[in-house]
């Protein structure tokens, strides 16, 4: 009996023992395949990169995108919140403001890119129905004749017409905007175009202007364009084929000076007309 209960403790240890080298994350019976196994990596060759591999995100729906802009905005949210925390205003100017941001929403809406319009006119008679119906004037080539609205009234083709190309575009005091240019590209043969007291053209429509006709314009009339500075100006270099550059006053400003200065030296053809300044002289 002394001897059996002197066994059993035995037996456990050694139990326990072989235990332990069955789950020691140290056995040092593995074999030397488990312990040198390394992941093989595919070596970096930059040759081999697709354009897929680069795209790391969808790009969105531009067609969807753009429709939509016009509705929603990225401080809709900050917007109605701030609107929500602040008491009701019906005082005169507060409904005045409210009235002209209505009017300016509804007016760059309907200025926007109609892609249907353009499919059924062609890009010549599309631009000529979206400036003569706002109050400007067109000429194609091979016609002297200036096509203009009276009374809201004017003629041109409802369908596509060949060899119907604009020569000259008037845009003197309308209400164009940047969402309204659009409507000019594709236009391959304007030579004269004139944006005179056309009070939203800005540095910004100018980017868009020189690269829309920078093949063959001649004539750029910006006098009253209050928005363009010699940032917008420094854009007409785009247009190696102009001749005649209006402007209001070259001397408003050093940098306006300078930038015309550089535009003659860039393009000896071109020539930068003002109209005449008088000063009051006080005595």
């Amino acid at each position: 009996m002394i001897k059996l209960f002197s066994k059993r403790p035995i037996t456990r240890i050694v139990s326990n023992q072989c235990s332990c080298n069955r789950f020691s994350t140290k056995n040092e019976s593995t074999s030397p395949k488990d312990t040198n196994t390394k992941t093989a990596v595919k070596p970096y060759k930059s040759k081999e990169l697709k354009k897929e591999d680069l795209e790391w995100r969808s790009r969105p729906n531009v067609r969807y995108y753009d429709f939509l802009r016009t509705f929603y905005k990225e401080d809709n949210n900050v917007t109605t919140l701030t609107w929500l925390q602040q008491p009701i205003d019906f005082s005169p100017s507060s409904i005045k403001k409210w009235w002209h941001r209505k009017k300016e929403f509804e007016d760059t809406f309907l200025q926007q890119y109609i892609e249907e319009r353009h499919n059924i006119l062609g890009p010549e008679l599309a631009c000529a129905h979206f400036i003569v119906f706002r109050g400007g004037a067109v000429k194609f080539h091979n016609d002297n004749k200036w096509i203009k609205a009276v009374n809201g009234e004017y003629v041109l083709p409802t369908k596509y017409q060949k060899n119907m190309y604009l020569q000259a575009i008037d845009c003197s005091n309308m209400s164009l905007r940047y969402e309204g240019l659009d409507n000019l590209r594709d236009l391959n043969n304007v030579e004269w175009l004139s944006f005179k007291n056309c009070k939203h053209i800005d540095d910004f429509c100018m980017d868009v202007v020189s690269n829309i006709f920078s093949h063959s314009l001649r004539y750029l009339d910006l006098r009253d364009c209050m928005g363009v500075t010699e940032r917008g100006l420094g854009a007409v270099y785009k247009m190696p084929e102009l001749n005649i550059l209006y402007l209001d006053d070259l001397l408003k400003d050093t940098r306006y000076e300078l930038t015309c200065l550089l535009l003659e030296e860039l393009n000896t053809k071109l020539i930068i007309k003002s109209d005449v300044v008088e000063f009051d002289i006080k005595r």
